[in-house]
């Protein structure tokens, strides 16, 4: 089969190799690749490792082979329709004809979604819930709230893939209202949003000072105490933080999500009372951070159970794929000439 190698220097450039048809391990599902979905960390991990590597984690495609265990679960059969999670950094990703995905991170898709679509959501969708329901403690999807007691969440960036998935993950779990900071223009996640729920668009061009005065305006009397910084660069997760109520309670903290590994989010400006918890997505694979990683929890048995959690999570995606309560990001499509 032909798989595409990411070379990370000089510049970044990518070479078509030949090689044979990977194998399923007792836990695998072997997929022929229809789509590739691409993610920016797709070379910006390579260029910090000085690596090369077949770098795609986004599958979308049909059940080629199954590992032994995944046939004695039953859960899949050749020929599905499937989107899944490739474990980042390893063998057999996404760029190639056929790629490998562990059975916990794949998710069968209904036969009307475009396989475009499909390949948008596993990396994404697995990030947003691991920020909101794992290490912020919200109620998942599968058990939403049924009151209707305000419980505000802030998502900076929230026109991102990022951020538009956490979005509809909210909806899902009736967590509202969601105050969305992103382009004003966002005709894809405007419709996302419930006025009658509380949630608003911020503009996220406003400045600073202005920013996190329009948020508290939107929030009005209500405090909040969650929020996710799908940017979570260049300081973002600064004013953010001063969006929050601080709070000094281990019984009520403040939780801010970031998600890039770069960064120690040690600056003394952050808002007092707020604790800011990065979301590695690989724990979903691994159950752990990697020790090289510098921002570190303080609890590293917190993401142990992440694998158990994922794979409850993807079953539950598949059932909200069919009806309709989520759906892939708009996408391009690169035209391979």
């Amino acid at each position: 089969m032909r798989e595409i190698i990411i070379h990370p220097s000089p510049g970044i450039w990518s070479e078509i190799t030949e090689v044979a048809i990977p194998q399923p391990g007792p836990e695998d599902v072997v997929i022929k690749v229809v789509v590739a979905g691409s993610n920016v960390k797709d070379w910006l991990h390579l260029n910090a490792l000085k690596k090369l590597l077949n770098s795609g984690d986004d599958i979308a495609g049909v059940v080629h082979s199954i590992g032994t265990n995944v046939q004695t679960n039953n859960e899949y059969s050749l020929g599905d329709r499937v989107a899944a999670f490739h474990p980042m950094m390893g063998p057999h990703g996404a760029y190639a004809e056929y790629a490998v995905a562990p059975m916990h991170t794949v998710v069968k898709i209904p036969d009307a979604m475009a396989f475009e679509e499909a390949a948008t959501i596993p990396l994404m969708a697995t990030t947003a819930a691991l920020s909101l329901f794992r290490r912020q403690n919200l109620p998942p999807p599968w058990s939403p709230r049924a009151d209707s007691v305000p419980l505000p969440l802030i998502i900076y960036g929230a026109s991102s893939s990022l951020g538009t998935f956490a979005v509809r993950l909210a909806r899902a779990s009736n967590i509202h209202p969601i105050i969305a900071i992103a382009e004003r223009g966002s005709w894809h996640l405007q419709p996302l949003l419930d006025p009658s729920s509380g949630d608003k668009l911020i503009n996220y061009r406003l400045d600073t000072d202005q920013m996190i005065k329009a948020t508290k305006v939107a929030l009005g009397s209500f405090e909040c105490h969650h929020a996710l910084d799908a940017i979570s660069s260049n300081g973002t997760w600064i004013p953010v933080s001063h969006m929050l109520a601080p709070s000094f309670s281990s019984q009520s903290p403040s939780y801010l999500s970031v998600v890039s590994g770069s960064n120690k989010y040690d600056e003394e400006s952050i808002q007092t009372g707020v604790e800011v918890v990065y979301t590695m997505v690989g724990t979903a694979h691994t159950g752990a951070y990697k020790p090289d990683m510098v921002k570190q929890p303080s609890d590293k048995e917190c993401v142990k159970d992440d694998p158990e959690w994922v794979a409850v999570f993807s079953k539950y995606m598949s059932q909200m794929l069919v009806d309709g309560r989520l759906t892939g990001h708009p996408f391009d499509v690169i035209d391979e000439d």
